[in-house]
């Protein structure tokens, strides 16, 4: 057997050492085994993804620490400026150079290999589109040519179980054209766990808001952190789940957001977890590269990877071409 190979059984227990449960792993592993199946195209969906970026890297590293082959295909910055206008300016604006910048070369790195598996995280950085000055829409605007992200997805189908697209910016539109799977990530600053506060005259200062229900806080999730999702005219989008990251403790119990999740479920976003953000995030905006590594970071996003990769599992992987 190839250094690199592994029964079902040795990735099984490289699963359940990282935090996952043996029996899922050994028959996930046989099924992929016995039957190979087309790689989740996975894109995240979110309002504000500054502080998104440790729970996509926890995600996709507990994925690879678990036996799974996993590419992270990454928006490289944004050729809008120099295709727009075909020349860029200086910095004085006084002069315009003949030439647009050149667009940057892709770039392949290894975030995380098994010494003795499968399992490895990959991230590719490329151009996901260019667009054509000459080539106008009718309304003005330059027609946009996404083949450079059709071509690194192509590339990458034969060669990964999990492609997880993340965009540079713009992670409120669905994107019909590759991904296969949407997941929300609902981001919680403060949780709705009372009604608003009434600041009342004189020295008493302000009055405790009357506590809601786990279904009542369910409903103000979905308008405060997802109305995103409903804000833009485009066609509908299956959502494959929810899962949500908040920003300071939690002042519920487990059996309050059990409540949130069930009242989540009858609204038809089935729940994926619940995460807690650090504090102070150390890389706002960016993967955490370093952590990533780390099987202490990895343990603390192993169950929503689970119940995430479960819940794309059961599904049929087709692309959506509406």
């Amino acid at each position: 057997m190839p250094k690199n190979q592994s029964t079902a059984a040795q990735s099984a227990r490289r699963a359940s050492r990282s935090g996952g449960k043996y029996t899922e792993a050994l028959r996930r592993a046989k099924t992929s085994k016995a039957t190979p199946r087309t790689p989740h195209i996975l894109r995240f969906l979110a309002e504000h993804s500054g502080n998104l970026y440790h729970l996509v890297g926890g995600i996709t590293a507990a994925w690879a620490h678990s036996g799974q082959r996993v590419l992270l295909l990454e928006e490289a910055e944004d050729y809008w400026r120099w295709t727009m206008s075909g020349v860029r300016r200086s910095r004085s604006r006084r002069k315009k150079e003949t030439e647009p910048a050149a667009p940057p070369e892709p770039t392949t790195s290894t975030l995380w290999a098994s010494p003795d598996g499968p399992g490895v995280l990959m991230r590719h950085i490329c151009m996901w589109e260019v667009r054509h000055p000459s080539r106008e829409s009718d309304r003005g605007w330059p027609r946009t040519d996404r083949s450079p992200l059709a071509a690194a997805v192509a590339g990458a189908l034969d060669a990964y179980d999990v492609i997880v697209l993340l965009p540079k910016s713009g992670w409120g539109y669905p994107d019909r054209e590759s991904a296969t799977a949407h997941v929300v990530l609902g981001e919680i600053d403060i949780f709705p766990d009372a009604d608003c506060r009434t600041a009342l005259p004189g020295p008493g200062g302000e009055e405790k808001g009357v506590p809601l229900s786990p279904e009542q806080s369910a409903a103000v999730l979905r308008e405060r952190c997802l109305g995103f999702l409903f804000g833009f005219p485009s066609l509908p989008i299956r959502l494959d789940g929810v899962i949500w990251q908040s920003n300071g403790e939690l002042p519920v119990d487990a059996d309050y957001l059990a409540g949130v999740d069930r009242d989540m479920t009858r609204a038809g976003l089935l729940p994926l977890g619940w995460t807690l953000a650090d504090r102070w995030p150390d890389q706002h905006r960016r993967l955490p590269v370093d952590q990533m590594k780390d099987p202490g970071f990895v343990q603390r996003y192993q169950a929503v990877a689970e119940r995430l990769r479960t819940a794309l599992d059961a599904r049929p992987v087709t692309v959506d071409t509406n």
